[in-house]
């Protein structure tokens, strides 16, 4: 069998995190078996619409290396592969369906639904009247289905209600659509998220009015919050431009998301897609909602943040936020930074903070700090560094611990009085950085000039 699979968004926003996860599994299961990969639009609800929304899906897939074989306006083998450009094509077959009684017309009067029954007398509703069509569903009997995930799934028949295929705009339901496009397009296996099970015997049922042989069918466990409620926005943030704009790395979240209700046989859970295409399997994937765990995906992104070198990590942040407010025209300085912060941050979106002592006019508006440089033995510290500053910027961190070992024996202060005082008045803080960081980074001249500032 031809491995085809598929991922078919609907263009109504950003690229919800879950989505992601389906068209990454999608993708590389038809790239580990040779298949293909085929992107399509699913914009039949169009008062749901977002403009340039098909843009941003193409996008964020190519930013993450999800790279489909067929698409829009690429490779239309089959196309074409948005939906709204498809009408003519279900009008084909719910007319098939509709003449060999599978389906029916229902005529909308005052927001009810009048079944028509007889075939040609609905066929000319049809024509001329506000109408849907539904799909006959058995009135009883079990229907017995095979998930690749989940083995044989049973549906009560009578429990399901006949289902629209065609809206009174004339646009299918998704139920009739993906199926009619499925078959069209070759899909081989229909990897997509467990909430469409309930749908199953739905579409299943249509293959089997068009005498069509059905897909092999996988469900995805949901994504859950730690409480187990599913994920949303109620939750905050969901779409991955969110998780991009707030600096986790492309590469973090892959494999984070990969995570996401599948393992690999390895401990190891840091990989990228080459490794996720060579080891992907279905039987791998978990039946129970994966929890996303936010500390997991900040602890994942600062080990893919350390593994870049210090000019990487500067062109990233730059790239990710294009309009900030530093001057890097300093090289030296810039390295010495990035150095520094490189083993302090989760996301790229912490950077600004730790830059900002470092880079701004520096001014200290933090009341409890500026009543602690008021304090005597603050201002002897802060006195005696300033004039034990050298005028030469080569000083090495044995010439700061030395200062900070005479400054505790001339004036009888240890650790915190200490540091306290030099700190805030160079870094703006009671926490931070250690003083020779601190030092060699803003220079023995703006060393001086913060210490007589604040003395």
């Amino acid at each position: 069998m031809k491995i085809r699979t598929r991922f078919a968004p609907s263009p109504t926003g950003f690229l919800h995190i879950g989505g992601l996860r389906t068209a990454l599994y999608n993708y590389v299961y038809a790239k580990k078996h040779g298949g293909q990969f085929i992107l399509r639009i699913e914009d039949t609800d169009q008062k749901r619409l977002v403009k340039n929304a098909s843009k941003e899906l193409i996008s964020s897939l190519k930013i993450f290396g999800i790279n489909f074989d067929e698409g829009p306006n690429f490779q239309e083998i089959y196309g074409p592969y948005k939906q709204s450009e498809r009408l003519n094509l279900y009008k084909q077959h719910y007319l098939e369906l509709i003449k060999n009684g599978c389906a029916y017309v229902c005529l909308i009067k005052e927001d009810t639904l009048l079944p028509i029954l007889d075939i040609q007398e609905g066929l000319q509703y049809l024509e001329h009247d506000t109408c849907v069509v539904k799909l006959k569903i058995p009135d009883q009997g079990i229907i017995k289905i095979f998930d690749e995930l989940r083995g044989e799934v049973q549906f009560d028949l009578n429990l399901i209600e006949d289902p629209i295929i065609i809206k009174s705009d004339g646009f299918p339901t998704y139920h009739f659509a993906s199926v009619v496009d499925d078959h069209l397009m070759k899909i081989s296996h229909v990897i997509r998220g467990e909430e469409w099970l309930p749908s199953l015997p739905k579409h299943v049922l249509l293959y089997k009015s068009f005498n069509w042989e059905a897909p092999k069918f996988i469900h995805l466990p949901l994504l859950l919050n730690p409480d187990k409620s599913k994920l949303s926005k109620r939750q905050g943030d969901v779409d991955v431009e969110s998780f991009i704009k707030k600096g986790y790395l492309k590469e973090t979240i892959i494999n984070f998301i990969a995570l996401l209700g599948w393992h690999p046989n390895a401990a190891d859970e840091l990989f990228d897609i080459d490794f996720l295409i060579k080891n992907f399997s279905i039987d791998r994937i978990q039946k129970s909602g994966a929890i996303f765990d936010i500390k997991k995906l900040n602890w994942m992104n600062s080990i893919y943040i350390k593994k870049l070198n210090i000019q990487e990590l500067i062109l990233l942040f730059n790239k990710t936020y294009p309009n900030h407010k530093f001057h890097f025209s300093n090289e030296e300085k810039l390295s010495k930074i990035f150095n520094f912060i490189q083993n302090r941050v989760k996301k790229l979106d912490e950077i600004p903070s730790l830059l900002n002592p470092f880079y701004d006019d520096f001014i200290i508006e933090d009341s409890e700090i500026l009543d602690y440089l008021k304090i005597e033995e603050a201002k002897i510290v802060l006195q005696y560094w300033y004039k034990s500053m050298p005028s030469s910027e080569n000083i090495n961190e044995t010439y700061i611990n030395k200062l900070t070992e005479k400054t505790a024996n001339k004036f009888n202060l240890k650790g915190k009085k200490i540091f306290y005082p030099l700190r805030s008045a160079l870094y703006g803080s009671f926490n931070g950085p250690d003083l020779f960081t601190i030092i060699s980074i803003l220079g023995i001249k703006e060393t001086k000039k913060r210490l007589k500032t604040y003395i």
